[in-house]
């Protein structure tokens, strides 16, 4: 009968559930399975820099007890704050002069860039402690970010994370990236720009590299890095470098961001010409340092030359030679790996202050992040050289930073 005849379902119908597919299922279980995966490998990623740091801590702790009979964190941080760190804590607590320092042959504290000394200055408003010992926190902090930084820039692979971690937090060097010196917010803001760019966010990039340039002067030529991956971004879409300059001029995100990159450095100079009466000072300064322009193949022959007259063990010259002569052959590999931008900096961060001479040749070159990471995707290819390393990583820690608090020149 008509009256009773069953009508259809409407499939239109809130009250009418429809059954999901198997291979729906399957998808759902999938990206729930991604996801779960990907959360768990951030965890990883954030506790690996927090097991080095603690342990970096330990060992350094450690050194720095056996050759003091003052105990406590911050006779630790202030046994650890040598060099150029001093330079810091006066610039923090007293800021720039406006002429040379009296007694100490024309020196300024114009040739330390302002940056990480005002951002501890404005921590130190905000808790009561020691210039030093919030330095030490905070240089701690940076490079523990950096690690978190690293993550996606080196690929989440996992053996070349932890090497770059305990590199940084745990490593021979680890002093530099964990006291009051330029390196721990240097590492984070050029891993930061090269991250920017790896997701092509330029305004991103540019901010990160405007922060660099007032951090260490070296930072302004990241700009070069954000130049050239608009350029390969551009000849990926099928550009011609005739018509490089027009696609630029047509994207502001871009412009904004070539602009703004030097703003730190600008920054300064405009500061320095408004109290010193010298934009430059920067610059002038550094002959009171005994630093001069001259022929960078020279210092390095001169560095290589430097035998020691007994011992075995290599001169600070000729560590320092031996550093930028790493330091450039690395650059050259990461120009092979088709990591232009990368290459152009790290060599040009090299070749610039070695044109004035040997001086802190190594930190300039383990401050380079491109290159130390490299250093740990090379290493971390054979699993047992990667276990090796990392045991000789934690293990020279402890001497490297006897070495750091007795004064030995190569590590300045």
């Amino acid at each position: 009968m008509a009256g009773s005849a069953i009508e259809p379902a409407n499939p239109g119908s809130p009250s009418q559930s429809v059954a999901p597919s198997p291979v729906e299922t399957q998808l759902a279980l999938g990206d729930m399975a991604r996801a779960n995966a990907g959360g768990r490998l951030w965890v990883i990623a954030a506790a690996v820099p927090l097991l080095f740091m603690i342990s970096g801590l330990v060992i350094r702790y450690a050194a720095f007890h056996s050759v003091s009979a003052v105990p406590g964190f911050e006779a630790y941080a202030r046994a650890l704050c040598r060099w150029d760190c001093a330079w810091y804590v006066d610039i923090s607590e007293h800021g720039y002069e406006r002429f040379p320092i009296p007694g100490q042959s024309n020196v300024g504290r114009w040739g330390f860039f302002p940056l990480y000394p005002m951002l501890v200055t404005t921590l130190r408003f905000a808790f009561p402690f020691s210039t030093i010992l919030i330095a030490t926190i905070t240089s701690i902090a940076c490079s523990y970010a950096a690690c978190l930084v690293a993550w996606p820039l080196l690929e989440k692979n996992i053996r070349a994370y932890i090497l770059y971690c305990a590199f940084l937090l745990s490593g021979p060097f680890s002093f530099h990236f964990t006291t009051f010196l330029t390196e721990p917010l240097f590492v984070v803001l050029t891993s930061c720009v090269f991250l920017a760019l790896k997701r092509s966010n330029y305004l991103a990039a540019g901010v990160s590299c405007a922060l660099l340039s007032a951090t260490r002067l070296v930072g302004v030529l990241a700009v070069f890095a954000i130049v050239i991956q608009m350029f390969e971004q551009h000849r990926q879409q099928g550009g011609s470098a005739v018509s490089f300059p027009r696609w630029v001029l047509g994207r502001p995100d871009m412009l904004v961001a070539i602009f703004i990159s030097p703003a730190g450095l600008f920054a300064y100079m405009l500061f320095l010409y408004l109290t010193v009466g010298d934009g430059f000072a920067f610059v002038h300064v550094q002959r009171a340092f005994g630093r001069v322009a001259g022929d960078p193949l020279l210092f390095l022959w001169d560095g290589l030359a430097a035998v020691p007259t007994k011992g075995w063990l290599p001169t600070a010259p000729q560590w320092s030679a031996l550093a930028a002569i790493i330091g450039l052959t690395l650059s050259v590999v990461l120009g092979a790996r088709r990591r232009y931008g990368a290459a152009l900096f790290c060599a040009s961060s090299i070749i610039l202050p070695l044109i004035t001479n040997l001086a802190s040749m190594v930190r300039y070159v383990i401050g380079l992040a491109p290159l130390m990471m490299l250093i740990a995707e090379l290493l971390s290819v054979s699993k047992l050289t990667y276990l090796v390393i990392l045991a000789l990583f934690l293990s020279a820690c402890y001497f490297m930073t006897l070495a750091w608090i007795g004064g030995y020149l190569a590590l300045v």
